[in-house]
């Protein structure tokens, strides 16, 4: 006969880069250490739509992950991580302010090291806070209201695509902004694209999810 096992996982992510453990109390194992492989556009594409790099670094994400197997046995674990992720912003230089695309690879971590229980550690960030881990050029996203969602295409995965309706401030001061956002597993990372646009401006959104490129060696 078989038996029904249940995954509950929850996933805490707490502050930012080089931030402390956040909310929980960790296990004494030691914590979960992962590097991500950066996310480019293919340069033709960037190239082509008017997008340069500005920035390429690979920002730490430290946080924990809770999870726990309920069955004939209940197994729960809390890990802290500390994961290197991967960013990579190109910009697009606009009347009305600077248009952003950044990618942003985060590793996928395993709380148990004998399940095949594998998690997105920046799961829990919020929409404006991974707009502003996924690119460098928009210090604030704030007054963030959801305006759209639909199908997308990405490294071979659909995946669903939200924007967002926000405001956001750069150098040149506080602006009205769109927000996309989508994210996808793949080599072993979590993906995520935030494209930053200035009211009035559009970006090629299916166009550079498209041309996305990602290979974990």
């Amino acid at each position: 006969m078989y038996r029904t096992v249940v995954l509950v996982v929850l996933v805490a992510v707490a502050g930012c880069a080089g931030a402390g453990d956040g909310a929980g109390t960790p296990t004494e194992t030691p914590p979960i250490r992962a590097t991500a492989a950066p996310a480019t556009l293919a340069p033709a594409v960037a190239e082509a739509t008017g997008y340069a790099r500005r920035r390429a670094d690979a920002p730490p994400l430290n946080t924990t992950v809770t999870a726990r197997i309920e069955g004939d046995v209940t197994l729960q674990t809390t890990r802290r991580v500390r994961a290197r992720t991967a960013r990579r912003v190109y910009v697009r230089e606009t009347s009305a302010g600077p248009a952003v695309v950044g990618l942003y690879a985060v590793p996928a971590v395993n709380p148990f090291e004998n399940a095949d229980l594998r998690k997105n550690p920046a799961a829990g960030l919020s929409p404006p806070t991974l707009a502003i881990r996924a690119q460098t050029v928009y210090a604030d996203v704030r007054d963030v209201s959801q305006s759209g969602e639909r199908s997308v295409a990405m490294l071979g995965n659909g995946t669903t695509l939200t924007t967002y309706r926000a405001t956001a401030t750069d150098d040149g001061g506080s602006r009205a902004v769109a927000v996309a956002v989508a994210t996808v597993a793949h080599g072993g990372d979590y993906v995520t694209i935030v494209v930053v646009t200035p009211a009035g401006r559009t970006a090629p959104l299916d166009r550079l999810f498209g041309a996305v490129r990602h290979r974990k060696g």
